[in-house]
């Protein structure tokens, strides 16, 4: 590569693997221009899914399409100041490198809001200079519509008050679906009881009460999800 120009421009890299990609990003104290190319093609590679997955994830926790822009924009600053502590675990074929990465900015992402969620304090806006984001060419935020289920769990948790609203949203931040028996951190469950004035024990009663009405709420609206399917179709 010592004896490669280096690339400068994102067109020169758009057929560049994730993972070369990465690499670039990395060698910013030897191109900074190659460094900013890459990172503007790994970023309109991945920002749209980035964004329809924070937005379903995190648009209710974070206020809606501005919170889960800024943490879009704080994901992407982090993969770039820390592309070089991505590891490939040796995948070379491209598919699965990119289902790798994108995991990985998934994971960025959740422990983004994880630790906003600890400190109880506002999503980071600092982004890369103004110059490199005018640089990336505008990508148009998704606009598929979530399926009749999911309108209708959001529905269900906005049925519950605010107290149970809090409670469930801050838990399914730590849901892991592989594990069976699961729980809140000791210092966010304490936070958040804390932010409730009740105690951690008394948090289990209400997302229990919470969670039962979710499943009442399901189960009393359930025919909307079909006939909403057939009108869709």
């Amino acid at each position: 590569m010592d004896s490669t120009p280096m690339p400068s421009d994102g067109g020169e890299l758009a057929g560049e693997t994730d993972g070369d990609l990465l690499v670039f990003m990395a060698m910013e104290a030897d191109s900074l221009g190659c460094a900013r190319a890459a990172w503007e093609v790994f970023y309109s590679r991945h920002v749209e899914y980035l964004y329809r997955v924070c937005l379903r994830a995190y648009g209710d926790l974070l206020g809606g399409e501005a919170g889960v822009g800024d943490l879009v924009a704080e994901v992407f600053r982090l993969a770039y100041e820390n592309a070089r502590k991505f590891d490939p675990a040796g995948i070379t074929d491209g598919d699965r490198l990119r289902l790798r990465v994108r995991a990985w900015l998934g994971w960025v992402a959740r422990r983004i809001v994880q630790d906003t969620l600890r400190s109880r304090g506002r999503m980071p806006t600092q982004g890369l200079e103004l110059g490199t984001w005018q640089q990336v060419a505008y990508v148009e935020k998704p606009t598929s519509k979530p399926s009749a289920r999911q309108e209708l769990v959001r529905r269900a948790i906005e049925s519950l008050g605010e107290r149970e609203q809090l409670v469930i949203r801050t838990t399914l931040q730590w849901y892991r679906p592989e594990k069976q028996h699961q729980r809140l951190p000791n210092d966010i469950a304490s936070e958040l009881a804390n932010t409730l004035v009740t105690t951690p024990e008394n948090l289990r009663q209400i997302r229990r009460r919470a969670m039962r009405k979710i499943a009442d709420y399901l189960h009393v609206h359930s025919a909307e999800i079909g006939e909403k399917e057939k009108s869709d179709d």
